[in-house]
């Protein structure tokens, strides 16, 4: 099976990027799950997306905790823990980022022994956070790696997905993911399917004992104003929302 995690902020087109991706392999007769992961809706926070494919009925449910392929739109969100880029990481994990810095800088900060990719860019942006149609470029890049999808199935699922959007928008997310899919032709293959982890080999979670604390000790009066530490709302470290 196929469990491939799409990371990126409200707004970049993580949900439809795995929506392209699922149905690009549905074309190709997977059974797929695909479905996007978040809080409140709000531009700029935290979110991520996943597809399961498998050419048997897939029983997994929820969210995937050991991935094959994990594709991050923002490198912003790589340190920040709430955002859950690294989790489940291991060596047989494809790491793919949109990132300004080289692989090489990646796998020093992160200590990886697994592969790292950079997303491949189409076209020069100020700002790669900012980077228009980014979700179909995700589309595009993962379908390739994964090589089990012809460009005809991701340019049928793009029309499937965004043709509600009208024929200038298709014919954009079309162009940027044909050009992602070719730029990764020499990495196609790298993602391979995980194995299925068995009930007998299934670890259960280490318990925190949290004992209860006296409630003059665990909950303090306050006596000054404007004590709280202040923290961007929503996670956004860099983006301002724009109401």
């Amino acid at each position: 099976m196929y469990r491939i995690r799409f990371h990126g902020r409200g707004g970049q087109g993580m949900k439809t990027a795995s929506r392209i991706l699922g149905t690009a392999l549905f074309l190709e007769d997977y059974e797929v799950q695909d479905a996007p992961r978040y809080g409140a809706e709000r531009r700029g926070a935290p979110i991520f997306a996943y597809v399961r494919a498998a050419r048997e009925t897939i029983q997994e449910r929820g969210v995937i905790g050991r991935p094959d392929l994990v594709v991050v739109a923002d490198d912003t969100l790589v340190p920040v823990p709430a955002a859950g880029v690294m989790q489940g990481i291991d060596a047989h994990t494809v790491l793919l980022i949109n990132s300004h810095e080289g692989e090489y800088t990646w796998k020093k900060r992160l200590n990886l022994a697994g592969p790292l990719l950079i997303l491949p860019t189409v076209g020069t942006v100020k700002d790669r956070a900012e980077l228009p149609y980014v979700g179909a470029i995700c589309a595009g890049a993962a379908a390739r790696l994964i090589s089990v999808i012809s460009k005809a199935s991701l340019q049928g699922a793009i029309h499937e997905e965004l043709a509600d959007f009208g024929n200038r928008v298709v014919k954009q997310n079309l162009t940027k993911a044909s050009k992602a899919y070719d730029l990764m032709a020499e990495q196609s293959g790298c993602v391979t399917e995980g194995e299925s982890v068995s009930a007998q080999r299934y670890q259960r979670p280490e318990w925190v004992p949290m004992p209860f604390d006296d409630a003059r000790v665990s909950a303090p009066t306050i006596h000054a104003a404007a004590t709280s530490v202040q923290v961007n709302t929503g996670l956004w470290r860099t983006h301002r929302p724009i109401v």
